[in-house]
This record gives C-alpha cells, sequence and structure tokens, in this order.
C-alpha cells in the first residue's frame, strides 16, 4: 500500500514537472512581433530592381545605396547589385 502511495506522489511529480518544461519551451519558442526601424518600403522597392535586372536597375539601385543612412538598405542594395552583376 505504501509503495502504491510513493508510486502515485513520483507520478503526480513527473506530470506536474512534464508540463511546466512544456509550457515554458512554448513561452521560448513562440515568437515575439518583429520591430524594425526600417519600413518595408526600400526593401520591397529592392526587390522590385532585382527582379528587373536591367542596366536603369543598377542605376537606381546605386543611388538607393548612396542616398540612405541605414546599413540593412545599403546591405540589401550591394546584395543586389552583386547578383544582378553575376547574371551577366
Amino acid at each position: 500500500m505504501i509503495l502504491l502511495v510513493v508510486f502515485l506522489i513520483g507520478a503526480l511529480f513527473f506530470v506536474a514537472g512534464s508540463l511546466l518544461v512544456r509550457r515554458e519551451r512554448l513561452a521560448k519558442t513562440t515568437p515575439a512581433p518583429m520591430q524594425t526601424s526600417v519600413p518595408a518600403q526600400p526593401f520591397e522597392r529592392i526587390d522590385a530592381l532585382l527582379e528587373r535586372g536591367d542596366a536603369q536597375s543598377v542605376l537606381e539601385l546605386e543611388r538607393l545605396r548612396a542616398g540612405t543612412n541605414d546599413p540593412q538598405v545599403r546591405d540589401a542594395a550591394d546584395d543586389a547589385l552583386t547578383v544582378i552583376r553575376a547574371r551577366g
């Protein structure tokens, strides 16, 4: 009888611990809303220019890269220029 009580108490602790661990994992893996200081517009424009890929696009990307102070936009423009130039 005593062994049954000890077993049940242990099982309750195991279940409670499993539920706590699951709740903590769920809280850590839930993505937080993205906080960006850069509006999506420059990146949408870069994507459109990358799809076009003509000489005018290259000029516009170079102007965009030179005219911004945001390092993310500059890096995206540099990457787009690299892709366009690699295509030939």
